[in-house]
């Protein structure tokens, strides 16, 4: 979970102007460290009422949402102390929100080059600082988008990214997914090579030749039949055709490795002892249909969605699923 004022995606545009941290006035790189490392002292112990203080309007008056994401990572950040990894400054000119704002950092065709892409963004001088987070549960990236307002700066974005998943970096989970292709486990390889993408990088609208090689990697393994294309129908023993909508991977909340949550679309999921016992018949398919799944992920989960949107869901130990 992120919490931003504006939306983002990645691609390519006219672009806006970026400095480095080498290219900096002093002045103004210390200013961004400064700022950056005391509202982590804030974020870290989950001070909500600071935070909300020190961030910009649509920020402070999200309390809820704020808080939600302080104490969703308090406990694996608690401890941590902050270094500053990088820091940019991101000039949006115009009178306007840009429908999309391009940053291209550093010397063209060198490899320290660095990219953002921001939707919808205000113009604006802001600062990209990204942190490293140390002596923590598990290591992070933490990174801070600051926007200027006067001699201030407010924070306009927050982006925590732990660097592990079950005790393993993006490494690891990249070698996995290799190991699984090269055994033609398509499937475990595509979930597996997404686990490395999410601990690999500080954030999900930075790019640079070595994310981008890596996300060319990853699309290559796309499976053809992932239900977030089109529906996947599946048959399961009890004679029924059930639509597969989504079918994605979850940390397990015990960090015991990964999980796997399948969504279906369902007429109704007010009898929700009904309603179990059709999660049940998923979970069977979808192991029969992909057995490659059963000795890899922890738990199977089935949410049952209805029209409404609303959902019911069954988690199980895969061992359990006969």
């Amino acid at each position: 979970m992120y919490l931003f004022a504006f939306c983002m995606f990645l691609g390519s545009a006219l672009a806006e102007s970026c400095v480095t941290s080498t290219e900096m006035d002093p002045n103004l790189k210390s200013t961004l460290r400064n700022v950056a490392t005391q509202d982590f002292g804030y974020i870290v112990s989950a001070n909500t009422a600071q935070v909300a203080a020190n961030s910009i309007t649509d920020i402070a008056n999200n309390t809820a949402g704020l808080s939600g994401l302080l104490n969703e990572h308090k406990d694996r950040l608690a401890g941590g102390t902050a270094s500053v990894r990088n820091v940019y400054y991101l000039d949006a000119n115009g009178s306007a929100p840009l429908e999309r704002a391009d940053f291209f950092c550093g010397v063209f065709n060198s490899p320290t080059k660095v990219g953002f892409t921001l939707q919808n963004l205000p113009p604006g001088k802001y600062g990209m600082v990204i942190m490293d987070v140390q002596g923590s549960k598990i290591p992070y990236f933490y990174s801070l988008l600051l926007l200027q307002q006067g001699p201030t700066w407010k924070i306009a974005g927050l982006f925590p990214r732990p660097r592990q998943i079950a005790g393993h970096d993006s490494q690891w989970y990249w070698q996995q997914a290799r190991e699984f292709e090269s055994k033609g486990q398509q499937h475990n390889a595509w979930y597996y090579y997404l686990a490395a993408k999410e601990v690999a990088t500080p954030l999900p609208f930075m790019s640079t030749d070595r994310i981008d090689n890596f996300y060319q990697e990853i699309q290559s393994a796309m499976p053809p039949d992932l239900p977030e294309q089109r529906p996947l129908a599946l048959q399961a023993a009890n004679g029924k055709t059930y639509q597969v909508t989504n079918l994605f991977i979850i940390p397990n909340d015990k960090g015991q490795g990964l999980d796997l949550v399948v969504k279906y679309q369902a007429p109704d999921v007010s009898d929700t002892a009904k309603t179990f016992l059709e999660n049940k018949e998923v979970m069977k398919a979808i192991l029969a249909k992909y057995p490659e799944f059963r000795p890899v992920y922890g738990n199977l989960v089935a949410r049952a969605v209805a029209p409404s949107g609303q959902d019911f869901g069954s988690m199980l130990p895969v061992k359990d699923v006969q």
